[in-house]
């Protein structure tokens, strides 16, 4: 796992560009990168009612062309969105 694989990716926003973490790539291809659309906050769990929950994270995929959600630690922020004054 590379250093950036060990961010956080608990401060992503709506707007933010992000891309897929190293570990749910596909051997086939390379990573893409997209636009989070939306943040359903700690809704997800992975094995057990019992938790830890995370946010589960909808981003169009640029390369790809479709909304897809995948929870918060499987994905890598790469740029914040610009905050409007």
């Amino acid at each position: 796992m590379g250093d950036d694989e060990q961010h956080s990716s608990h401060n992503i926003e709506v707007g933010d560009i992000v891309r897929e973490s190293s570990l749910i790539i596909p051997p086939d291809r390379k990573s893409w990168t997209g636009l989070v659309v939306y943040i359903d906050k700690m809704v997800y769990e992975l094995h057990s009612h019992l938790g830890p929950f995370e946010d589960l994270v909808a981003i169009h995929w640029f390369q790809a062309g479709y909304v897809e959600s995948l929870p918060a630690s499987v994905i890598r922020l790469v740029q914040k969105a610009k905050k409007n004054s």
